[in-house]
């Protein structure tokens, strides 16, 4: 993973009409939003991005199939319409049904004009955590591709972490206040010495965004580009 500087003001434009997603209206946003893995927090939330849970993780090889087992978060992508988006099945009341249609709508604009300054294949995690939350160790070995993550960080006070193959020890990428980007690649179980195991965990407000391309030449050369453009003012 390396991490890229974001200097471009369109998209930062873009980026930080996520954010209001939640500040626009943070009461709102809290009680109408499904937090997952709630559950998980009742015994030792802290051992899903414990190097033990690494091990553990590192151990099922192929059965493990490549998404994390736990995220404490609150998760929105419109192209899986079957995850949990709101904390109710239906709308309580006029009042939440507003809120819903609302953020609904400015979900889908934002996905629309950041895919289009991307042209990437796909989303592959709209995310917000709260204090505390985490995304515990996993691969994406099932999803394999060139991505960007976008991070944004209220304080600063979090981190991105990875399993270096080679050197056999954890590498920690820690966040700074306001956003960053990290482009990588993360490899299927053909091609086992680009396996990228990895996690995240903060103390205040985080937003991930992650965008994937395919495994091409082409598309690592296309991504090479974009940088380019990220990177200028």
């Amino acid at each position: 993973m390396t991490k890229i500087p974001i200097k471009n003001k369109e998209l930062l434009g873009i980026l930080d009409r996520y954010l209001e997603l939640r500040t626009n209206d943070p009461e709102a946003f809290q009680k109408n939003m499904h937090l997952a893995c709630q559950d998980h927090q009742k015994d030792n939330p802290e051992r899903w991005v414990s190097d033990e849970y690494l091990q553990e993780v590192i151990a099922e090889g192929h059965a493990h199939e490549g998404y994390p087992d736990s995220a404490l978060n609150y998760e929105f992508r419109t192209s899986n319409l079957e995850h949990q988006f709101f904390s109710s099945n239906v709308p309580r009341n006029r009042e939440e049904a507003r809120w819903r249609s609302f953020f609904m709508e400015n979900l889908r604009k934002n996905n629309t004009d950041l895919n289009n300054f991307l042209g990437c294949r796909n989303q592959a995690l709209s995310s917000i955590y709260p204090p505390k939350g985490y995304i515990s160790w996993h691969n994406n070995a099932n999803a394999a591709a060139w991505n960007f993550v976008f991070t944004h960080s209220e304080t600063g006070d979090g981190y991105f972490k990875y399993w270096d193959l080679e050197k056999k020890e954890v590498v920690y990428m820690y966040d700074e206040p306001g956003w960053t980007l990290k482009a990588g690649y993360f490899g299927h179980y053909g091609e086992p010495e680009n396996i990228f195991y990895h996690a995240a965990a903060t103390n205040c407000w985080r937003t991930t965004l992650s965008f994937c391309w395919d495994t091409s030449i082409e598309s690592g050369d296309l991504r090479e580009d974009l940088i380019e453009e990220i990177m200028s003012e």
